[in-house]
């Protein structure tokens, strides 16, 4: 963690010098993501959606921040116990800052940290009745690395992929793939 806070001060200070050229990104993405390690064991791949903004600090580098939704259907089958079936999933919200930096105008990399807060969903139903149980959301850190492709649509906006490994902590490890739209906001 440390040496992600010096990499990340290092950088914004190497481009301080042009913060005239700053501007503002906002967008959205479609999330798969595949469980890697022992969570791979309960979980199966997930869906979700993402709100990103970027704040662009010098031509190579900008900050980031991604609230995302995603949720991880359980990887067993539904079990019946005392005349009640059971359908359990995993939902998770990662609150992501993060930095960027370009190695061209469509290639860059990615850093990021922050929470993800992780709940156990369990849908139980029987012959009269559907009800929902799930456990309080629980905060785990996370950091994660990726790269991604940028593609210009317009002057205004640009299409997204990229993929990071998410490292959480007690092992709920993912890989994550994005793909979605990003409005230049001061284009507009």
């Amino acid at each position: 963690m440390k040496k992600f806070l010096l990499l990340l001060s290092l950088l914004m200070l190497l481009s301080l010098d042009s913060f005239s050229q700053s501007k503002f990104n906002a967008g959205a993405y479609f999330n798969l993501g595949f469980p890697i390690g022992s969570f791979s064991d309960v979980a199966k791949t997930g869906t979700g959606g993402s709100l990103f903004g970027e704040y662009v600090v010098s031509s190579p580098v900008s900050i980031t921040l991604a609230v995302s939704y995603q949720n991880f259907p359980g990887d067993f089958n539904k079990f019946a116990v005392g005349g009640k079936t059971y359908d359990v999933s995993v939902n998770s919200i990662p609150i992501l800052a993060g930095i960027r930096y370009y190695f061209d105008e469509m290639f860059f990399g990615i850093l990021e940290t922050g929470a993800h807060f992780y709940r156990v969903s369990a849908d139980v139903s029987d012959i009269y009745n559907k009800e929902k149980l799930s456990t309080e959301f629980e905060a785990k850190f996370g950091a994660g690395a990726g790269a991604g492709l940028r593609y210009q649509l317009a002057e205004q906006s640009a299409f997204e992929l990229s993929g990071l490994f998410n490292y959480v902590t007690d092992d709920l490890n993912s890989i994550v793939l994005r793909a979605g739209v990003i409005i230049y906001l001061d284009k507009l």
